[in-house]
């Protein structure tokens, strides 16, 4: 009986359409139930000479992507394989690309760490780590130095998946790093760093200086394999190698790039932490990393200080210039110079907490807080960010001189003055009262009000005293008088005035500083505000009185009388609908204060008003709709 011929190899076009429909999601099953398998055509088309090496990518990408959907945990060594004989092919421009190989191991990699829970196969990881550490293990050769450096990422993804994997061979891994001079050198320390950190944070007692494992052929770790793995106690880490190790690690920072060196120095503060090492030795090696232009390397230097804050004792004010400085400076992206304000945030909260003013007093709290005052020509999200810089700075100063005067100085040379910082801080936005109500800068203004306001009162904070001494606060009494002038100099602002109320009175927290605002454009605003047409601008906070319960509605309606009067004189046939518009929208205030305010006096204040109205606009009419 002859054999049945050769299956057909897909052609490009099938491809293609095959991607799209695993992509799309239609018609899957018939690509699946081909004979040979969908898993042999792909295969086979990946070894093909003959293949275009572009569509290649195309099918390795495919590949990572719907692994699940090809593979079965059967076939990986099929997979591992056509791995093996692409990494041995020598490479050509043509038909095997070193890119091609470092794109097929990332592939290969990813498609073992989806199938690494499985039970079935240690082995198929076996095969792939050993093919891995005989491609890394040609240190100093410069051809292939970025294909080793993929390797080591193929591997360190690999010991991410699973902790210790690669533990029985830490000590060749140290001989390799120690080797290696090329660029590549940055994936070896990683790769090297990565085990560390997983022997202690596993609290594996291993020798790591010992090289009686052979790098190849690879097994796994028996320890792996334990119920127990993970579980022993941190009295089996061999303290001294670990430590000779790290000491070997920190000689390596000026190989890493910006982004090694996140990851890097993530890793090491563990194992500094958890073998309890003095973080100085950290500190000498990094810390001259915030004076660089990079805000990554910042970073690393800010995470540090926050894991070790009093190995950094007496260099907050250091790291503060530091920071502010990158925001001044106009050179550097505006993401930078935003993310460097958003560190002050955070580093000033941080180290306020940890030192009172008793203790030290760092700075005078005027001088502190004018560093961070916004420049007139910085961008308006600087200018927003820096604002809130300064609330959280002159409410954190508050706080310390609180504590700072009640101790034993005397004086109050250097306490911080709030309304200083807040109104000087305003300038750089006091256009704000010339522009249309939509304007961003009167966004960013009134977003400082309110974070002048509130920094103090955290919603976080279920105390009531500290809202209560927000009423009694010297930057509220500002705000009062400021909203009171402003409503009566710029009625165009009356709106956002009222919506800024209202956003204090929908807060349960800081609701009664709605009311109090309220309180005060009751005894302040509606005394001085002048009697003509341009009244309407202000009935929207109006309205909001008219709804308060704690205020009493007599001033309210005595205004809204004299503003009827004002309405009967002025009328005439040059006014043609006016007064009707306005007298309607007064008469809309008074059914709000009938609606929320139940009260004789109010009743016959009100009764008043209306009948007055009746008089002299006899076609007006006022029915009482009350059923029982």
């Amino acid at each position: 009986m002859t054999a049945p011929p050769p299956a057909k190899p897909l052609t490009l076009q099938e491809w293609e359409t095959l991607m799209e429909n695993f992509q799309s999601g239609n018609g899957i099953e018939k690509w699946n139930s081909l004979d040979p398998s969908l898993t042999d055509h792909l295969l086979s088309s990946l070894l093909r000479k003959d293949f275009p090496l572009q569509l290649k990518f195309q099918l390795l990408v495919f590949l990572d992507e719907f692994s699940i959907s090809i593979f079965h945990s059967e076939n990986l060594n099929r997979l591992i394989e056509a791995l093996k004989t692409v990494i041995q092919s020598p490479p050509d421009a043509v038909h095997i690309s070193p890119l091609f190989k470092e794109q097929f191991m990332i592939s290969v990699t990813s498609v073992i760490v989806c199938f690494s829970e499985e039970d079935n196969v240690q082995t198929v990881i076996e095969s792939l780590v050993e093919l891995l550490l005989t491609v890394i293990n040609r240190p100093n050769f410069g051809s292939d130095r970025h294909t080793r450096a993929i390797a080591c990422e193929c591997l360190r993804e690999l010991e991410r998946s699973k902790p210790c994997l690669l533990s029985d061979v830490v000590g060749h891994l140290w001989s390799l790093c120690q080797n290696e001079r090329t660029h590549a050198s940055q994936s070896y320390i990683l790769l090297f760093t990565t085990v560390i950190h997983n022997i202690v944070d596993k609290k594996l007692s291993i020798s790591i200086l010992n090289t009686s494992h052979p790098l190849l052929p690879f097994s796994t770790p028996q320890c792996l394999n334990r119920e127990d793995f993970g579980s022993d106690s941190g009295s089996g880490l061999n303290t001294k190698e670990l430590r000779r190790a790290l000491a070997f690690l920190l000689e390596w920072p000026q190989v890493l790039t910006p982004c090694g060196m996140m990851e890097f120095v993530s890793m090491v503060i563990s194992v500094v932490v958890a073998l309890e090492l003095q973080p100085s030795m950290l500190k000498v090696q990094l810390f001259g990393m915030i004076h660089s232009y990079d805000p990554l390397l910042c970073h690393v230097v800010l995470a540090m200080f926050m894991h070790f804050l009093d190995a950094f004792d007496g260099q907050e004010g250091e790291v503060s210039s530091r920071l502010l400085l990158i925001s001044r400076e106009s050179h550097h992206y505006l993401v930078f110079r935003l993310l460097a304000i958003h560190w002050l945030l955070g580093f000033n909260q941080l180290v306020f907490n940890k030192q009172s003013r008793t203790e030290k007093k760092i700075e005078t709290g005027n001088e502190a807080c004018s560093t961070f005052y916004p420049s007139l020509f910085d961008p308006l999200a600087l200018k927003a960010l820096k604002l809130d810089l300064l609330a959280s700075c002159s409410v954190l100063r508050q706080k310390s001189d609180s504590d700072y005067k009640s101790s034993s100085h005397d004086g109050d040379d250097g306490l911080v003055n709030p309304v200083k910082v807040f109104e000087q801080g305003l300038l750089s936005v006091s256009s704000f009262k010339w522009l249309p109500p939509g304007s961003t800068e009167i966004a960013v203004a009134f977003r400082t009000f309110h974070k002048f306001l509130i920094t103090g009162s955290s919603h976080s904070d279920s105390d009531p005293s500290t809202t209560r001494n927000m009423l009694d606060s010297m930057i509220f009494r500002t705000l009062q008088v400021m909203l009171v002038n402003m409503t009566l100099e710029s009625r165009r602002l009356v709106p956002v005035v009222a919506a800024f109320v209202d956003r204090l009175l929908s807060c349960k927290k800081h609701s009664w500083l709605g009311e109090r605002l309220l309180q005060k454009f009751d005894e302040h605003l509606l005394p001085k505000v002048k009697m003509d047409y341009k009244l309407v601008y202000c009935f929207p906070i109006f309205d909001r009185i008219a709804e308060n319960l704690t205020i009493p509605p007599r001033g309210l309606i005595a205004l809204l009388t004299n503003f009827m009067i004002f309405l009967v004189e002025k009328h005439g046939p040059d006014t043609v609908m006016k007064s009707w518009s306005q007298g309607s929208r007064a008469l809309g205030i008074c059914r709000t204060m009938l609606v929320h305010h139940h009260s004789s006096r109010l009743f016959l204040r009100l009764s008043r008003l209306l009948a007055f109205t009746c008089l002299f606009f006899p076609d007006l009419e006022v029915r009482d709709n009350s059923r029982y």
